[in-house]
């Protein structure tokens, strides 16, 4: 797990958007995704529900994003 990753799922989890994640990370949006899609694989649990219009978090999602905050 890079920590990277980790800013950018905190970022995407945040904003509730990769497009501001990205701007808020100061990198391309699809760098953002890879490195979302990237974490779930290494941790081996989906972490944001996508679709076209919206993302959400999972219930891992909100546990995970709580560890990365300290909670």
């Amino acid at each position: 797990m890079e920590l990277r990753w980790m800013r950018a799922f905190v970022a995407v989890a945040t904003e509730l958007n990769y497009g501001r994640a990205a701007l808020v990370l100061h990198v391309s949006q699809p760098a953002v995704s890879q490195q979302i899609r990237q974490l779930e694989r290494d941790i081996g649990v989906q972490l944001v529900e996508r679709s076209s219009r919206s993302v959400r978090l999972t219930m891992a999602g909100t546990a995970f994003l709580g560890i990365c905050q300290g909670e």
